[in-house]
């Protein structure tokens, strides 16, 4: 059975132009604040005794030695991992949330990049120093682009080398932006391979501006998109070995299989199915939440939520720490059975 992919939310803030070897000014702006950045990065962190007492302390890796190599326009770059987090953080998460909540964000980014280091990544490191060097392969051709503030390098500097673990290896963090009033369970999405993402409430999400949308197509328009989609090789017997799938009809000649967060796992059509987030994505609809019906020859799709729904609901962390929640009680809310690790 084809396993459905976790996508990440992504959000592009404001853009600036990335810097250029040949400007003279940047040269010089980058050797000013070489000293600043040294200094926040790699300076001693406090944390409370309640976060410390909470961690596991590896002592066999240094955060300092994990690199990312970033596949760009004009070749391979080699970015320091924290630098690489501050980076994807000012892109993938609201700047104006709470502290806790973009510090939760920043580890969920460090533990997906830690998630990808392949054995064949390894190479022993020259000299008098111990360990390895790791280096993690993207292609991130948005990177260097965006402005990043002051608490977006707190969140990070505050939370350098912390990851999250499921029986020992580090562990993807999914996450999105809002749920529809519960996550998702990553099983019933045939995600055998996440048993830690189970569907947990998100009951202030309805708070969110996102939280409700809606699209309306013409008749003909929406038959013309559902027959440009590509069927998916499945069977309503495989469907149903599922736990907490529910079978829903629309529109006469439609049957919808929902899982137990209400999200459409598979929709089928005489025959042919398509996966919730196919017609998602074929309908430019905000999540796979959702509910249509005909109305004087359009078709009306009501829509909750935004994101995949796996993982951590982003609004939701927020809300988790207005209410006073720190990021390690965030993580331990959306993440079943992990360790919160740190590197020594």
């Amino acid at each position: 059975m084809k396993k459905l992919r976790v996508f990440q939310t992504v959000k592009i803030k404001r853009i600036v132009p990335g810097f250029s070897p040949g400007n003279l000014g940047t040269v010089f702006l980058f050797f000013i604040l070489t000293p600043y950045l040294i200094t926040f990065f790699l300076g001693n962190l406090r944390e409370g005794n309640g976060e410390q007492a909470a961690f596991t302390q590896t002592g066999k890796e240094d955060a300092c030695l994990v690199f990312v190599s970033n596949e760009a326009s004009f070749g391979s770059e080699m970015i320091p991992i924290e630098d690489y987090v501050a980076d994807k953080l000012a892109r993938s998460m609201d700047e104006n949330y709470e502290m806790e909540a973009l510090k939760a964000q920043a580890v969920l980014i460090r533990s997906n990049l830690l998630a990808e280091i392949a054995e064949e990544d390894r190479y022993s490191t020259e000299g008098s120093m111990q360990g390895y060097k790791k280096k993690i392969q993207v292609k991130d051709p948005d990177y260097g682009k965006t402005l990043i503030k002051e608490n977006i390098l707190e969140a990070v500097a505050k939370t350098k080398g912390v990851y999250i673990t499921y029986e020992g290896r580090p562990a993807g963090g999914a996450y999105f932006a809002v749920s529809n009033g519960k996550t998702r369970n990553a099983r019933e999405m045939a995600l055998e391979e996440y048993p830690y993402l189970l569907s947990v409430p998100c009951e202030r999400d309805f708070l969110s501006e996102n939280f409700n949308s809606f699209t309306v197509y013409k008749e003909k328009e929406f038959e013309k998109i559902w027959k440009s989609i590509k069927g998916w090789q499945i069977t309503e017997d495989e469907i149903l070995e599922k736990e907490g799938i529910t079978v829903q009809k629309a529109m006469e000649k439609y049957t919808l299989y929902r899982d137990s967060a209400d999200y459409v796992l598979y929709i089928e059509r005489e025959g042919m199915y398509v996966s919730g987030e196919q017609f998602r994505k074929a309908f430019g609809l905000s999540s796979a939440s959702f509910h249509f019906n005909k109305e004087e020859g359009q078709v009306i799709i009501t829509v909750k939520g935004s994101g995949h729904g796996l993982g951590m609901s982003q609004f939701g962390a927020n809300e988790m720490a207005r209410q006073g929640s720190d990021y390690i009680h965030i993580l331990n809310y959306f993440f079943q059975n992990v360790t919160i690790t740190k590197f020594e």
